[in-house]
């Protein structure tokens, strides 16, 4: 099995996969900065992993197309 490196694997990603990705890596920012709000540790708490898709795919459509808008 060929390994990608990280620099690859980004390359042949598509916009939309890219924003996915920064949609995801943006709601897991947003909890843990809510964890530490709250003084809670990131690794007790129960994950909603509905509403977090929820997020991505919202969060996924605005991104693209602000994206889309600036190019």
């Amino acid at each position: 099995m060929k390994k990608l490196n990280e620099t690859s694997a980004v390359e042949s990603m598509s916009l939309y996969e890219m924003c996915r990705w920064a949609s995801l890596i943006d709601a897991v920012e947003l909890v843990e900065n809510k964890c530490n709000e709250r003084r809670i540790d990131f690794e007790s708490i129960d994950l909603q992993p509905l509403d977090i898709l929820k997020y991505v795919d919202s969060m996924t459509d605005e991104l693209y197309n602000n994206a889309l808008r600036q190019t």
